[in-house]
């Protein structure tokens, strides 16, 4: 029973987090971010598409949660699915289409508002995070701190990777990054 649990979380997370992620590169301008109300409209629109895809999946793994061999004394329902390909077809066959989306509505106003603020929230701590780390003058703007650099050079990677290549042996490394490390 385990594993039903992944089958409406895995598809909604990877979703939610990928619609975000496309919404905030294709609505941003070049170092300007955006503020909490669009984060939070952001995080609304992406939980709504990736709500509204992956809810089939979230749909097939209740009905299967419900199917009880103890019935009527349990409360569970008097179906019974051979697997998550087999529920499918029966609610297709049975019900049609749509019934895989029976009850979006009153879960897209439970979720819709959540990743809202979850993803506004989410963009706060980050930006309060690069300001205490000295990346961003201030947390309210990504505008970074003069003389910071933040880019990853190509010499930096190959002396992160000759430190983790030799990170076990106990010599002392010559490396500027092995005394930091």
């Amino acid at each position: 029973m385990f594993g039903l649990l992944w089958i409406g979380a895995v598809p909604f997370s990877i979703g939610c987090y990928a619609v975000y992620v496309n919404l905030d590169k294709l609505w941003q301008e070049r170092h300007v971010r955006f503020t909490s109300l669009q984060n939070f409209i952001n995080g609304c629109l992406a939980a709504g598409v990736a709500q509204t895809l992956s809810f089939p999946f979230e749909s097939v793994k209740k009905k299967m949660q419900a199917q009880s061999f103890l019935l009527p004394h349990c409360g569970g329902v008097d179906v019974h699915f051979n697997g998550m390909i087999d529920c499918f077809k029966q609610v297709i066959k049975n019900k049609g289409v749509m019934a895989l989306w029976s009850g979006l509505t009153a879960n897209m106003v439970k979720i819709v508002p959540y990743f809202g603020l979850l993803f506004s929230c989410f963009e706060m701590c980050k930006q309060v995070c690069l300001y205490r780390n000295g990346y961003i003058i201030s947390p309210l703007s990504y505008k970074p701190k003069p003389g910071v650099d933040q880019s990853l050079g190509p010499y930096e990677l190959q002396e992160f990777k000759h430190y983790l290549r030799n990170r076990k042996s106990h010599k002392a490394q010559s490396s500027s990054i092995g005394n930091r490390w």
